[in-house]
């Protein structure tokens, strides 16, 4: 849209956890080093500093059960943006980080 002054206004989309947000508050980003395999987990949210499923794992198969489901169910949708939540579950981010979240879901129990 061209104005008036000669500037061209852009809309700027920004994704907030907010508006998906899971049971529980929490979300998990999960990054995946492509070379080693690592797999790195930070909890963000607002019981984040109880988290027991932060850290760095030597492999998505260490992770717990529920965090290997959804990342598992997640590594199915398209990494390229603009990526779409996946309800109860997460989103993926791209290639290898992934947003998950804790909370029970019922396409997974």
């Amino acid at each position: 849209m061209s104005m008036a002054s000669g500037r061209t206004a852009v809309k700027v989309c920004s994704m907030s956890v907010a508006n998906s947000s899971p049971p529980d508050d929490n979300v998990y980003r999960v990054s995946i080093d492509n070379t080693t395999k690592q797999v790195e987990v930070v909890c963000i949210g607002m019981d984040s500093v109880d988290s027991e499923a932060e850290g760095i794992y030597s492999s998505v198969d260490e992770l717990p059960e529920w965090a290997q489901e959804r990342v598992a169910v997640l590594m199915l949708c398209d990494p390229t943006p603009p990526t779409q939540d996946v309800e109860g579950v997460g989103r993926r981010i791209d290639r290898d980080v992934y947003w998950v979240y804790r909370g029970v879901s019922a396409a997974l129990t």
